[in-house]
């Protein structure tokens, strides 16, 4: 895929948002360590969420309607409506204010999964946060699940499955991984710092950290991959499937194993 063919995914899926420009594509590349990865990011909810962070009010309405449809699973949490229309009422705000020693949050969305999901996320933690602080007890696999984005059924039964073996593969990728390319994903995701920040901390380019970054996701990746086909032994269709779950679980488990 060509920055080109990227601008017209991201017009085609949002069109009543200002065209794509520079800036977007600049976002885009910080994304990825080639042109062949930009097939693998959702390059429509990259483009909503550029937009987001600029304060279009068109975007900032859709992100809003994303996580009014919430409101349902964060009830689970044992929270009471009144906590979860301030949460979502908040998130929006708190999701493009620089932080003390970060980024804006939204600036932690890669695109390798649905901006949905994220969010989802985003808005479980920050809601089971607020409990907490209340001296409210919130059981962690509850948790887990109802952060866990949603899958299409097939990859839903696998994540089930083989839950005990994701985790113990991505523990053990992340330890093999090089120390600067765990240094670096750790303070992407765990840290939130954006691409420029990471250049002057690494003494880098910042096209050279953007590469450097997309590198690490993608061995983190492909070392996770390794792992379970070693460990489980498929091939086929299952084996595609496994490829696929690993892609749209990366964001998760950074952010739950660094």
């Amino acid at each position: 895929m060509t920055d080109a063919d990227a601008c017209a995914a991201a017009a085609s899926a949002w069109p009543d948002l200002p065209s794509p420009d520079a800036a977007f594509v600049e976002a885009l590349r910080d994304q990825v360590a080639d042109a062949a990865e930009l097939e693998l990011l959702h390059i429509g909810d990259l483009f909503l969420a550029h937009h987001v962070l600029r304060g279009e009010p068109t975007a900032v309405a859709a992100v809003r309607a994303m996580l009014d449809v919430l409101r349902a699973p964060l009830r689970r949490t044992g929270a009471s409506d009144e906590l979860i229309a301030e949460v979502l009422a908040d998130l929006p705000a708190d999701l493009v204010v620089r932080r003390a020693t970060a980024e804006p949050m939204l600036t932690g969305y890669a695109g390798r999964g649905p901006l949905a999901g994220w969010l989802r996320v985003i808005a479980v933690r920050t809601l089971v946060e607020r409990r907490r602080r209340t001296g409210a007890t919130v059981d962690d696999d509850l948790v887990t699940e109802l952060a866990t984005p949603e899958l299409d059924p097939e990859l839903a039964v696998l994540r089930r499955h083989y839950a005990g073996e994701l985790k113990t593969a991505f523990l053990a990728a992340l330890t093999a991984l090089d120390p600067v390319d765990l240094l670096l994903l750790r303070q992407r995701y765990l840290d939130g710092l954006g691409i420029d920040r990471l250049a002057v901390l690494h003494g880098i380019h910042r096209a050279t950290a953007a590469r450097r970054l997309a590198a690490a996701r993608s061995d983190l990746s492909a070392r996770v991959r390794r792992l379970l086909l070693d460990k489980l032994r498929v091939g086929g269709a299952t084996l595609d499937s496994i490829i696929r779950l690993v892609g749209s679980e990366l964001e998760l488990s950074l952010d739950r194993y660094l």
